[in-house]
């Protein structure tokens, strides 16, 4: 499927406080400025809006709007991932640098103006703590792809993203023995017997790089099944994994919802495993859990990822220093 890797660089206008997480605040700023720019029926409910089935607003938020003909519609996962700075920087002052990047899958590759539009309307209107008083407001300077600049801040201009492809995981024929090592960067949320788990065996793992995979499928319209005798070799290789040691522990964090005018407890695990088997031969399963992240509330960054086999560092955007790149 397309898939895009961006980074957003702004610069800070008037002095911010964001939250420690700032993924939650990101993904709530640009809903409320994309549909501040897009909706046509102000006041109405998605559900009751006549336009509902040609506006992008329903498309990337509204999971019964995103995909059609699909009996995995219902899984359909936000076609985008908002992967926020984790330096725990909270305060900014004014003329600091303030970075992020934005993950883009399917459908949603050909909407990047309307996220970059959007996003520069949220930062001209404010993000984090005080934004009605003034704070938090915030200038976007460039849009990046691999280092290449795509976006002209004076005039507004964008240039057209290389298209990437995010492909479907096989198993390797290298059935060396190894170990790996997968870290958890955010917290990284799931069910197990319909309750939220706090442990991570490696069968669970591949049980969650397939259902993501199943729910980004879903945004094609199509239903993921692996054939059975793939699937079978995936049993296979999996039971040959064992876990050597866990350092994994539970981590709370708050979001207040303004569409639900609650707050909410979104805890996940987050640490680090181990586990000793043919670790290679799942190398392309790594690689797309670490673009595609896993888990639920992915869109606001959680369920990152990152894996190293015997010294072989897998993709992780986390070790990257995004403000001040």
């Amino acid at each position: 499927m397309k898939y895009l890797a961006l980074d957003f660089h702004f610069s800070v206008q008037s002095q911010a406080h964001f939250p420690l997480y700032t993924g939650s605040m990101l993904r709530g700023a640009f809903g409320n400025s994309l549909r501040h720019a897009v909706c046509m029926m102000k006041g109405k409910n998605c559900a009751d809006c006549m336009l509902a089935a040609s506006c992008i607003f329903p498309r990337l938020f509204t999971a019964t709007a995103r995909v059609q003909n699909c009996h995995a519609a219902p899984l359909a996962a936000p076609p985008f991932c908002i992967e926020p700075p984790l330096d725990g920087v909270c305060d900014l002052a004014c003329g600091a640098p303030f970075s992020f990047r934005l993950k883009l899958f399917s459908y949603a590759v050909d909407y990047l103006p309307y996220f970059v539009h959007a996003f520069k309307l949220a930062g001209q209107r404010g993000m984090g703590q005080n934004a009605k008083e003034g704070q938090g407001k915030m200038a976007l300077v460039d849009v990046c792809q691999d280092g290449r600049s795509l976006y002209d801040a004076d005039s507004e201009q964008l240039t057209p993203a290389r298209e990437d492809m995010l492909p479907v995981p096989a198993l390797d024929a290298d059935a060396t023995p190894a170990t790996l090592r997968l870290e958890l960067l955010t917290p990284l949320r799931f069910k197990q017997a319909n309750r939220l788990s706090t442990n991570l065996d490696f069968a669970m793992l591949i049980r969650l790089i397939l259902r993501r995979l199943s729910s980004l499928q879903a945004l094609e319209g199509q239903d993921f099944r692996l054939p059975v005798d793939d699937f079978a070799a995936l049993q296979k290789a999996s039971a040959a994994m064992r876990t050597l040691s866990t350092d994994l522990r539970w981590r709370d964090w708050r979001r207040y919802s303004g569409r639900q005018d609650t707050a909410m407890q979104l805890g996940g695990l987050v640490g680090s495993v181990r586990y000793a088997g043919p670790a290679a031969t799942f190398a392309r399963y790594f690689q797309f859990a670490s673009a595609a992240h896993l888990g639920k509330q992915t869109s606001f960054g959680l369920g990152a990822m990152s894996w190293e086999e015997d010294g072989v560092q897998g993709d992780i955007f986390a070790r990257q220093t995004l403000q001040g790149s």
